[in-house]
């Protein structure tokens, strides 16, 4: 008999997919949902500066998962999808669109996001050229760029920049 417990995971990333997939393979049998404002489902970031900028890997071999595999293991995944809120004490959250789901559990796995660069702090920072590296298709554009470039420079030194 399925539970009515919700466990709601919000960031469809390498984690947010590994922890439905867990829960679903160590016998949790109510509602996973799985919330991300990408369009894509869950895929690997870190290949997005190596292997997929290069193109030495296309697409289809960041994903986590098959496409089929949500819904093979009955996991809800919302892409395109916004969370706007929490409310612990109500255990909700607030889409965007004005929707609320109610949930039993929450796993935030939202990663990281890129530092940006501010004008004011660094001269030319706002200048056509300057990327970032966090989503698919700034990799797609950032390939491009590089490939019409004559230079490039690399600010950070951490996973991505190497």
């Amino acid at each position: 008999m399925a539970s009515d417990r919700t466990f709601v995971i919000v960031g469809a990333s390498l984690a947010g997919a590994r922890a439905a997939e867990t829960l679903r393979h160590e016998g949790f049998d109510g509602r996973v949902v799985l919330i991300g404002e990408e369009a894509e489902r869950p895929y690997e970031r870190p290949l997005l500066s190596k292997d997929y900028l290069r193109g030495d890997k296309p697409a289809a071999k960041l994903y986590v998962h098959d496409e089929g595999f949500y819904a093979d293991n009955d996991i809800e995944l919302m892409t395109s999808t916004t969370v706007e809120s929490l409310d612990p004490g109500a255990h909700e959250i607030a889409l965007g669109g004005g929707r609320r789901l109610s949930y039993s559990r929450l796993l935030l796995s939202t990663g990281a996001a890129p530092r940006v660069l501010l004008p004011s702090q660094i001269p030319g920072a706002d200048l056509p050229g300057v990327a970032y590296l966090r989503v698919m298709g700034e990799s797609d554009a950032l390939r491009g760029a590089i490939i019409a470039a004559s230079r490039v420079i690399v600010i950070g030194a951490g996973w991505i920049g190497c």
